[in-house]
């Protein structure tokens, strides 16, 4: 009975919260859920070495797939697991780069990032698309069995395009339903990893303004200790009052000596041998993927790229990755004692292989030491700021300028702050918004509106951008006009003004001279913009249309010297800005 009733369990669960019920289920299996897929061989025909794991933290985002080493070599060819369709295909200077995307019959989609070249029937839809409609980066979706594809079928072929930092191969396994994206090592696919997982640092951290570890109001890195506090008693054993959480900074590496620091499958926070936290990514959907920045110490990672996890979980964060074993919402996550004894925490950390690492600390509670303060729950901040409840809808509106933002944006009840100061460089001032508390990045995007000062001549309205300034960085936002007001969407809080772009884009050859011989494959060109960024370029090789790849990591241009003939040949590059200034420059290139 115990059986059949968890079943029902999991079922209703399952109708009730597909996505959190699917992966709560999946987080607890093995590749045996996947068992009679063809998915458990690699693309590449090269033993599997992975220079990046699934769900790896990265800025802002999940890592989405496998990274997988090709030798620090491109054209590593790369075959599809199983029979299946080209779904789509997406070509961009950033991101994946040159990435397909096939869908098999049995549910699921494979995708394969960075690519160097299509093969086959793919390349040739492929050139004949950007030829037809004159652009070098697409993003379409295919009809189903357009181009059809066979188990075991070249498809492409690897390379570092898009924001790759080497050659290699992003290789996904998605649900073709809904591109929720799963862990590939869960398929089966054979690779070697004896090494456990590293614990490279655990902190401890005040919940609640009167609460205390080692008798102040701040975190406390536990381990490894610091220069000051080093001896063995310090190391493994703190004092605290109040409401606390953990965190622990932990990686994964393949081989003793490894360089890479990848992530690792399962972190468990045991109290007196009791779980209580647990925190894993066996799958997740693409509109999750932010929710990274509630799970780490954000401040920390911000400045040292050292991604502690904590065992917190904010109210509105709403995924199921980093699951507290407790039924008070509100305190999720956090530990509390109400006694005065010493208590054994344990750290336990699992890479995909089940190696296993642990760390034992203790706590030893000491309800004295709480701080003389008068306000203890995270709600009743109500000292500056307008409140922001994180499940409602919010609309900050001052003069000239209004911030919308919809619920679940932010992670938790906080204050918005405002503030306004004058600004020479811009044409407004600059409306500065942040959060009071957790000072984390917003979950989505929210609408940014200002309006376009009076004195702003006809001919320059279409110039103008709205732009984020966050210190020395001031990035222009996708602005639209309508009438007198500008708007954009924002992904980052920080300080809103109006910028004029008047200056066009610049274009300088990298390794030809004008009127002088050319022996390269490559003609290259490198392309900047001073704000609003280069949207759309084209290039002319004796007056006829020539295929310029974009690479955003070197910022160039570059086409194939094959479109050259002997002798005296005219080249043009044509590019704009967001804003629509253009720059036009032509060389002569003579080639023996």
């Amino acid at each position: 009975m115990k059986t059949l009733e968890r079943f029902f369990l999991i079922l209703l669960l399952a109708t009730a919260f597909p996505s959190q019920a699917q992966i709560e289920i999946t987080s607890k299996s093995s590749s045996q859920n996947y068992k009679g897929t063809p998915y458990n061989v690699s693309p590449i025909r090269l033993p599997v070495s992975m220079s990046g794991g699934f769900a790896e933290i990265r800025p802002n985002h999940f890592h989405s797939g496998l990274d997988l080493r090709t030798d620090g070599k491109e054209g590593e060819r790369v075959y599809a697991p199983a029979d299946g369709y080209v779904s789509r295909i997406n070509i961009s200077a950033w991101g994946g780069g040159k990435v397909l995307y096939i869908t098999h019959p049995d549910g699921y989609r494979t995708v394969y990032m960075h690519l160097s070249a299509f093969c086959g029937e793919i390349g040739k839809f492929v050139h004949n698309y950007q030829y037809s409609n004159h652009i070098f980066a697409f993003d379409i979706e295919l009809p189903k069995d357009s181009i059809k594809v066979s188990k075991g079928q070249l498809v492409a072929l690897t390379g570092n395009t898009g924001g790759s930092a080497g050659p290699h191969l992003h290789y996904e396994i998605r649900y073709a339903e809904n591109d929720q994206t799963i862990n590939p090592l869960y398929f089966g696919i054979p690779y070697s990893d004896p090494v456990a997982p590293t614990i490279a640092g655990i902190k401890l951290y005040p919940a609640d303004p009167n609460s205390s570890i080692n008798g102040k109001n701040k975190e406390l890195k536990l381990f490894p200790p610091t220069k000051n506090n080093n001896s063995k008693s310090n190391n493994d054993t703190a004092t605290v009052a109040g409401r606390f959480y953990c965190g622990i900074y932990t990686y994964d590496q393949m081989e003793v000596g490894a360089r890479n620091k990848n992530g690792v499958d399962r972190i468990e926070l045991l109290v007196d041998g009791e779980l209580i936290h647990r925190y894993t990514v066996p799958s997740f959907m693409f509109e999750e993927t932010r929710a990274i920045n509630a799970i780490i110490d954000y401040p920390q990672y911000q400045q040292t790229r050292e991604y502690y996890v904590v065992s917190r979980h904010l109210r509105g964060d709403r995924n199921n990755f980093s699951t507290s074993y407790n039924n008070d919402v509100a305190n999720s996550g956090y530990i509390t004692f109400n006694d005065n004894k010493t208590h054994r925490l344990e750290y336990r950390v699992s890479d995909h292989k089940n190696n296993v690492t642990s760390k034992v600390f203790y706590v030893r509670n000491d309800t004295a030491s709480l701080l003389p303060c008068g306000i203890n729950a995270l709600d009743n901040i109500t000292n500056s700021g307008e409140q922001i409840v994180y499940y409602k809808r919010f609309k900050l509106q001052k003069e000239g300028f209004s911030a919308e933002i919809q619920p679940y944006t932010v992670y938790e009840n906080d204050l918005l702050t405002y503030s306004r100061t004058k600004s020479e460089a811009n044409l407004t001032p600059v409306h500065r918004i942040g959060l009071k508390r957790h000072q984390l990045p917003p979950h989505q995007a929210f609408t940014v509106q200002m309006v376009i000062p009076d004195n702003i001549p006809d001919n320059l309205i279409d110039k103008l951008t709205i732009v984020c300034i966050n210190g020395k960085n001031t990035s222009a936002l996708s602005t639209k006009r309508n009438g007198n007001t500008l708007t954009a969407p924002s992904r980052s809080f920080g300080g809103f003004a109006i910028r004029l772009d008047t200056i066009a884009p610049t274009i300088k050859p990298v390794n030809f001279c004008d009127k002088k011989a050319f022996n390269g494959s490559l003609i290259s060109v490198k392309i900047a913009d001073n704000l609003t960024g280069v949207v759309s370029y084209s290039c002319l090789v004796n007056g006829e249309w020539q295929l310029a790849e974009h690479d955003g990591k070197t910022a160039t241009l570059n086409i194939s010297a094959e479109t050259l003939h002997k002798g005296s040949n005219r080249i043009t590059f044509r590019i704009s800005d967001d804003v629509g200034n253009i720059t036009e420059q032509s060389w002569t290139i003579i080639k023996k």
